[in-house]
């Protein structure tokens, strides 16, 4: 069984999902960042799967979901929501390894997880579904940057990142409750607000993937050929640069998890068992 909560973290509220046995592994599950993200839009139909192996947690980002709209905008994305995680972790009292699955922009926060040393020792695994740390975006990424509150916009953006199927007016109800939740629409627009050109500074270039050379983490890259939102060969760009790394073509577009969630699984989960098998 899945449950939801809220408690604080960093006196802040943070929403998160979680289910299968106490003494399982813990995998943890970060959702897209699209508007209207949250863990249940992206992984309501994967969860109970993994749930019955594993123990599983998936947070709502600050500004996403039933967490706080809370965020900073004088340090990355993803700096901020990477603490909050593991101070989330911390509190639920899982200090060890646990094992990141993400999906586009949550797999891009596993990555940057990984890349950074404070957070990589506490790392089993990542497995990233059409999240790169951030290179690689093809031109069609723009087509979902606006929102102009209407079902109508959703409805395209959905219709960008998901293959049709059977739930889509489901995931469609579900990101339009989260995407007209009151602060959301401000917590994705403030890091791209226009400042006045005396405030304006050159920020330091961003490393990003070299910290990532020479990291044996297992890695585990989804890439979909129907995405139009990442250039493609993107996951082989990342096997360049990580050592311990595969990859995976399936043949659809941003969210196989959201449509495609047993196929989708029976691929994570066969890298999961052979990471643990082979860490042990």
């Amino acid at each position: 069984m899945i449950t939801e909560t809220t408690t604080i973290v960093a006196n802040l509220e943070t929403r998160y999902f979680s289910g299968g046995p106490e003494d399982g592994v813990p995998v943890v599950f970060l959702h897209d960042g699209a508007w209207g993200g949250s863990s249940d839009v992206t992984w309501s139909h994967i969860l109970p799967l993994a749930a019955e192996k594993f123990r599983v947690i998936a947070p709502d980002f600050l500004g996403y979901g039933g967490s706080a709209k809370s965020i900073r905008v004088d340090v990355s994305p993803f700096a901020f929501r990477i603490r909050h995680i593991f101070a989330l972790l911390d509190q639920l009292g899982i200090t060890g390894p646990v094992h990141l699955v993400g999906n586009s922009f949550g797999g891009s926060v596993a990555l940057r997880a990984l890349a950074d040393e404070a957070y990589r020792g506490r790392i089993a695994s990542v497995t990233t579904i059409n999240g790169t740390g951030g290179p690689w975006k093809a031109p069609g990424m723009a087509t979902i940057g606006d929102f102009d509150g209407t079902r109508a916009r959703l409805e395209e953006i959905v219709d960008i990142l998901c293959d049709e199927s059977a739930g889509t007016v489901d995931q469609l109800d579900a990101r339009m409750h989260w995407a007209t939740a009151p602060g959301h629409f401000t917590a994705m627009r403030a890091p791209h607000m226009p400042v006045p050109e005396a405030l304006k500074v050159e920020r330091p270039a961003d490393p990003y993937p070299v910290p990532l050379q020479g990291v044996a983490t297992p890695v585990f890259l989804v890439e979909c050929t129907g995405d139009t939102l990442l250039e493609s060969g993107w996951s082989k760009n990342l096997q360049v640069v990580l050592s311990n790394a595969r990859a995976e073509l399936l043949p659809y577009k941003h969210c196989p998890n959201i449509t495609h969630p047993q196929e989708t699984w029976n691929l994570i989960i066969g890298f999961l068992e052979s990471t643990i098998e082979g860490g042990k």
